[in-house]
């Protein structure tokens, strides 16, 4: 498990890895939530709720989704 599957598992996350997609998602009491890594494209994506809303990045959040870029290598 790398380090940013630690982050967002510790946020509650859980992952589904497909052939280009990387998914982290949340189940909640009343708004499911996930982000998408597409690895083909290299876009990160974030929604929540059931019509594709947009959603509010915490710190932390944000911190595991720069920490799952840094080990993709799309910073480079």
């Amino acid at each position: 498990m790398s380090k940013a599957d630690e982050m967002f598992e510790k946020l509650g996350y859980k992952m589904n890895e497909e052939e280009t997609i990387v998914t982290y998602f949340r189940r909640g009491a009343f708004v499911d939530g996930y982000i998408k890594f597409d690895l083909a494209d290299k876009v990160v994506c974030a929604e929540m709720g059931y019509n594709h809303e947009s959603k509010d990045i915490e710190m932390q959040e944000l911190q595991a989704i720069n920490e799952k870029v840094k080990e993709l290598g799309w910073n480079e």
